[in-house]
């Protein structure tokens, strides 16, 4: 099938995914997530989203090394070109190591920072969610929730000893206590899967009693402002079919199809493809 004829069939089928009948209930829609290796995105790619019925952009703020260098540009884009509600996350770091370039990143063709990783100026994930929210701007006013990525991105497994989880496990809670001073709702981004959830925090079920695992059910079933799931399984976009784990019965978004070149963005440039329950965007007081 030829370059264009493939484009215009997944946009096609993408297209179908926006039929009510294909969604969980009306009260989800579809939306996207982008990170800083989509680079720039034009007007015309999010009038393309718009027309496509995408309702909602999730915009990296912070990647784990370094502060993405479009979210301004996205989340203007993706609100006032596209018209969706907007969001954020950051992927956290474990090992407080940093680019020498964080704030403005320069980066090599295959999207890295050059040079070499440097000590973060303050340890911890306090931190790092403070240089998120200082890469989002005057957008950050406009953000629905910050959601922090549980997800393990370094060559080999996550260490299993009892220090290094209840390390991980205070830097996600400490990550959402600084989302909250900042008033925003935090999200949980992860998966039941390797270099997840589970083997970074250690925490598999709801009946973990570790005190860590306790610390954290306790944060993300709490009445007030409990902090919904935004989980990883690639088919069909509605959020069905869920199998509890960690500390969720049930899920509020779902990233169900990854590294889509889609909308007309430039060749190697992907999205993922994702279903959000609506209330998510839902404005809420704190």
């Amino acid at each position: 099938m030829g370059v264009v004829a493939a484009m215009a069939v997944a946009t096609v089928l993408h297209l179908a995914a926006g039929d009510p009948a294909q969604a969980s209930s009306a009260r989800s829609g579809l939306g996207l997530d982008i990170d800083y290796y989509t680079g720039p995105i034009s007007r015309d790619s999010w009038l393309r989203m718009k027309r496509a019925g995408e309702q909602f952009a999730v915009v990296q703020a912070w990647g784990g090394r370094s502060r993405n260098e479009f979210a301004v540009s996205h989340l203007t884009g993706a609100r006032l070109v596209g018209r969706m509600k907007t969001a954020t996350y950051l992927l956290l770091n474990y090992d407080d190591k940093d680019c020498a370039t964080y704030a403005a990143p320069v980066r090599d063709l295959r999207g890295r920072c050059r040079g070499d990783l440097i000590d973060q100026p303050v340890s911890g994930a306090r931190w790092q969610v403070q240089q998120a929210f200082a890469s989002l701007g005057d957008e950050a006013a406009h953000v629905a929730f910050v959601a922090v990525d549980v997800e393990w991105f370094l060559d080999g497994a996550p260490p299993t000893d009892d220090r290094s989880l209840a390390q991980r496990r205070a830097s996600i809670l400490d990550a959402l206590d600084e989302i909250a001073r900042h008033r925003k709702a935090s999200v949980i981004y992860t998966r039941n899967g390797r270099r997840h959830w589970r083997d970074i925090t250690g925490c598999d079920t709801p009946f973990d009693e570790e005190n860590g695992c306790v610390q954290l059910r306790s944060a993300i079933t709490n009445p007030r402002h409990p902090i919904p799931l935004w989980d990883v399984e690639t088919g069909t976009p509605n959020l069905r079919g869920f199998h509890p784990h960690g500390a969720w019965t049930s899920r509020a978004g779902r990233q169900y199809e990854l590294d889509r070149h889609l909308f007309g963005l430039p060749p190697h440039r992907t999205v993922d493809l994702d279903v959000f329950d609506a209330s998510l965007f839902a404005p809420r007081d704190f």
